[in-house]
């Protein structure tokens, strides 16, 4: 296909959303979705610049933009932290471009595409001829999460040997892994979730509800567990290794926790309210720090039809996070009874949970983790506190839903990985209120952690919950009732391994478009649409409209009181407001650039998953740019950003990676020596996968979405 042809598809296809109704990037230029903070950051960089007595004005913030977009690279200055990030900038795909783009000394490698078979008896995919059989044993569609661990030889020789977990096995992992997390490995389990599906790119003749296809597309969710080597260049997937497998829409997974045989629980396969099918809709994720998969349900109501029809505590607990009130879009209830509430109301309750598994034994049955919340979950970030205790940090990605945090009840063992593979079953979970700061505007504030926890007459009781249990069945509710602060879609959440501070993407939202006062209705309660310091833009659009909301979003840097993980108070920031830096009406920010079209910063919106590299810089992959804020929208394919977060170069953003046409990039990850860098295309060419193939050599004639790794052509750390 030429790149006219190309073009003409890009402009008459049919662009369409997937099925939720929070998750969109909100904009008209999408024909048939629905409908789906003011300049003030100026005077925050001069204020922390008097702080840090610091010159924001040198060179290192000020570089020619061509000085990035030609043969040289960026100034660095000695002992900085950022010191790594030379590459030089890739500039934005314009929907035209086909392929993934990297700087000229790097190379890209594809490891896994949707349908690769993950054992030597696994079939070989057919696109005209899928089975649920035939999915469950293939990399599954929609790739998001991706997780990299060390695999010891000790461990993998044990496991092929005897093929299950054992105390000496699990005591070598608990030893061995801390050691071996940020260094070189031979060897590598990597983790990949499978968000959702989408029929008109998997089958030809789609037919919403049609039983075979249904079959395959549950078992197309859920994640894969492979195992990769590493020699010299790119990383190769080892379709022999005992560790390969699937979890899919249909995997019986343990409900752990407070919730575990509540009666709200139980269904009729499942009277005890022990064991549920499947996890769906996993999106962004984390690692424990002994070495466990953390992977987050996140749109599941997506799934479920007739939610109209439930009635009593069914209905209470969810009216906050509904499902569909009819038919779901893909008509999953016409074939598979636990799909239609009206059925088995129940079931739905069973969803919305962050999944705990071990990647080190192939027979770990995964466990829905609910003491840490029901909603729609994204990201789990651990940090051990000054306590020993664990805490996680998850988003709600919707728009006007809440920052969240776990700290377990019982101490990390650094010895005992066996007994801290049980530390996610209880403890306190908190919902975040952001303060406004002593300086009005500054878009710096405090914030207090909101414990989720009911007693007798406290507020949770007087607004009409009768135990703990609703709270984690309706967190949300809870939320809103100790007055946590409504924001703009949180995403992915990571904390720097150098300096401990937590990083929150919120990735837009269209419908902080009131004035003080306004409100509107969104996800079952009356809210502000007004801006508020967390979320202090309103109009982003840049093409004269009044109030068309936050079109591109931002990122919070979260400092916890005493930098103690288990602090009930913290200070924020906004560390960048995303948006192009040469459109006055995006309003944007970049850390401590003062000029960030003279220093080259590059335009980035909608920022959706994160990862730091072992230097502390931030790297983000977005999700909607192409679409995002109409018809002044940026029109470039979604990619992946490097931007520093301490030392004089703080915000200087740039490309690194630049994706395929209607293709989300996710994960962002890197091997534990920095030297190999991950990530996920997700649906490439959204919603014309039959006419415009990636990658550009598949042999099937259908764009699948994929597994790549990045290395640099001498195997330099990734950023050079």
């Amino acid at each position: 296909m030429n790149k006219v042809e190309h073009e003409d598809q890009l402009n008459n296809q049919v662009w369409e959303d997937d099925g939720t109704v929070d998750v969109l990037p909100g904009t008209p230029a999408r024909p048939t979705a629905a409908d789906p903070i003011q300049t003030v950051m100026r005077t925050a960089i001069s204020r922390r610049t008097l702080l840090k007595g610091a010159a924001v004005t040198g060179a290192t913030l000020v570089i020619a933009p061509s000085a990035m977009l030609g043969t040289s690279k960026p100034a660095v200055a000695a002992g900085d932290p950022s010191d790594r990030l030379t590459f030089v900038t890739v500039p934005a795909g314009d929907g035209s471009e086909l392929d993934v783009r990297v700087p000229s000394n790097y190379s890209y490698s594809v490891i896994l595409k949707w349908g690769d078979p993950l054992t030597p008896t696994a079939p070989t995919f057919d696109v005209d001829n899928q089975t649920a059989a035939t999915q469950a044993q293939q990399f599954g569609f929609n790739a998001d999460l991706v997780l990299w661990y060390p695999l010891p030889n000790y461990v993998r020789s044990m496991i092929e040997r005897t093929g299950a977990m054992n105390p000496l096995v699990e005591r070598v992992i608990g030893f061995q892994y801390p050691r071996l997390k940020d260094r070189t490995a031979a060897r590598a389990l990597m983790v990949v979730n499978h968000e959702y599906t989408k029929g008109r790119d998997m089958f030809r003749d789609y037919v919403p509800g049609d039983a075979t296809q249904v079959a395959v597309e549950i078992e197309a969710h859920g994640f894969s567990i492979v195992e990769l080597t590493h020699g010299g260049g790119a990383p190769t997937f080892d379709i022999t290794s005992p560790f390969n497998r699937r979890v899919t829409g249909s995997t019986p997974h343990d409900i752990t926790g407070p919730l575990r045989g509540h009666p709200l629980m139980q269904t009729g396969d499942d009277p005890a309210g022990v064991t549920v099918l499947g996890c769906l809709n996993n999106c962004a994720g984390g690692k424990t720090p002994w070495g466990t998969i953390l992977t987050c349900e996140e749109n599941f109501d997506q799934y479920f039809a007739n939610f109209a029809g439930v009635t009593g505590d069914a209905a209470t607990v969810s009216r906050r996070i509904p499902a569909n009130s009819g038919a779901s879009g893909r008509r999953w209830e016409d074939s598979v009874s636990r799909f239609d509430l009206a059925a088995n109301p129940n079931e739905y309750n069973r969803f919305g949970y962050i999944v705990e598994i071990d990647p080190y034994d192939p027979n770990d049955v995964p466990k829905k983790r609910t003491a840490l919340g029901r909603f729609k979950h994204e990201g789990a970030a651990c940090r051990i506190t000054a306590k020993n205790k664990v805490a996680v940090y998850s988003g709600d990605d919707a728009r006007f839903e809440y920052v969240y945090k776990f700290v377990s009840e019982r101490s990390y063992s650094k010895y005992n990985r066996a007994a801290n593979k049980g530390l996610l079953e209880s403890g306190t979970l908190y919902a975040a209120r952001f303060d406004a700061g002593a300086r009005e505007g500054d878009d710096m504030g405090t914030g207090v952690w909101l414990p989720l926890v009911w007693e007798p007459g406290n507020a949770l009781d007087q607004a009409g919950f009768s135990s703990q249990a609703e709270v984690l069945l309706n967190t949300r509710g809870a939320a809103d009732v100790l007055g946590a602060t409504p924001m703009d879609r949180p995403e992915d959440i990571e904390v720097s391994p150098r300096s401990g501070k937590v990083y929150v993407a919120l990735t837009n939202n269209s419908r902080r478009d009131g004035d003080p006062g306004d409100t509107r209705m969104v996800n079952g309660r009356e809210v502000s649409s007004a801006p508020n310091e967390a979320n202090p833009r309103n109009n982003t659009y840049g093409d004269g409209s009044d109030n068309t909301g936050n079109q591109h979003g931002h990122i919070i840097e979260l400092i916890e009181t005493g930098n103690d993980a288990g602090a009930t108070t913290f200070a924020w920031n906004i560390f960048i407001k995303c948006g192009d830096p040469e459109v006055a009406a995006h309003d944007t920010s970049f850390g401590d650039v003062a000029d960030p079209v003279g220093a080259g910063v590059s335009p980035i919106s909608d920022p959706d998953n994160v990862v730091h590299d072992d230097d502390g810089n931030l790297w983000i992959a977005t999700d909607g740019q192409y679409y995002s804020g109409g018809e002044v929208g940026f029109g470039q394919n979604d990619g992946v950003f490097a931007v520093p977060v301490e030392g004089a170069k703080r915000g200087l953003l740039r490309q690194f990676l630049s994706g395929v046409p209607g293709g989300e990039v996710c994960g962002p990850e890197f091997s534990g020596d920095n030297r190999t860098f991950f990530c996920a295309i997700q649906h490439p060419n959204d919603s014309n996968a039959f006419n415009a193939v990636w990658p550009i050599d598949d042999p099937d004639g259908v764009s699948k979405p994929s597994l790549i790794a990045v290395n640099e052509v001498t195997g330099a750390k990734i950023g050079r």
